[in-house]
């Protein structure tokens, strides 16, 4: 369940996750206001001390997923930056090719930017193999191919091996992109993170329950910062199909210079 879940857009969790927080909040209140009985001093200070211990417990569960899920997509952003120098180091490297064959090598690479960018920018969750990347990865096994003949026929040209080292790397970063792109937080801490906010909000209505005195502007303001932050984890898990996504422009700036 908490796969299908983690597959869910962002705007879906901040929907859901601030309703069941509102109604957390409201149980927990409910619940206290009932039960509660006039406590001593010394129940009131163990309860404050419990309180103050479960809220800082979610608060650091909070931090670290937010920062697990900054950390990946800030890496995810950085393979974008070395694809766009590897296509522009190859594509620079296609200047030393014979006048016959390079004007065919360097369009084919400049098809091979555009897609790229193009399945950089699709909106789609999964990314496995869709239509950019399967024609990406065609015109990249044929410009491998072109650069090992290269290689092979003529294997001290520094200039033919320069090129297909770039190529070669080209490929690399394209699976490492492919890889950290389908690979998220794992569902059972999203399921804790989400489990934080419903206890952090029934906390929260415990405390007003037992002062029978609901602060309704104070509850909403809590469970729409509790539900922003698991909407923002889960947007920044989820780089291609959010609000925060990955940022194209160097790879875009690569195709713009070949023109």
């Amino acid at each position: 369940m908490l796969d299908v879940l983690a597959e869910e857009p962002a705007l879906f969790f901040l929907v859901v996750v601030l309703v069941l927080s509102l109604l957390a909040l409201w149980a927990g209140y409910a619940y206290a206001a009932r039960i509660h009985h006039q406590n001593t001093d010394r129940d009131e200070n163990a309860f404050g001390l419990g309180q103050t211990a479960i809220f800082g417990l979610i608060v650091l569960i909070l931090a670290f997923s937010f920062s697990f899920a900054a950390d990946r997509f800030e890496a995810r952003r950085e393979l974008v930056v070395q694809e766009a120098d590897a296509v522009g180091a190859a594509y620079a490297h296609m200047d030393f090719l014979p006048s016959a064959r390079r004007a065919l090598e360097q369009k084919l690479m400049h098809d091979y930017a555009a897609l790229r960018v193009g399945a950089l920018s699709e909106t789609t969750y999964a990314w496995d193999d869709g239509p950019f990347t399967k024609r990406a990865r065609a015109i990249h096994g044929r410009l491998w191919e072109m650069a090992t003949a290269d290689v092979r026929s003529d294997p001290y040209n520094v200039a033919y091996l320069s090129l297909a080292e770039e190529i070669d790397k080209m490929g690399d970063i394209t699976e490492f992109q492919t890889a950290a792109i389908n690979n998220h937080v794992p569902p059972p801490i999203l399921g804790i993170v989400i489990l934080c906010t419903f206890v952090g909000a029934g906390l929260l209505g415990l405390t007003f329950g037992r002062v029978k005195s609901p602060n309704r502007a104070l509850s909403v303001i809590f469970c729409v910062i509790f539900a922003a932050t698991v909407f923002t984890i889960v947007d920044l898990d989820h780089p291609k199909g959010g609000l925060l996504k990955i940022d194209v422009a160097p790879m875009q700036n690569v195709l713009d210079d070949m023109r």
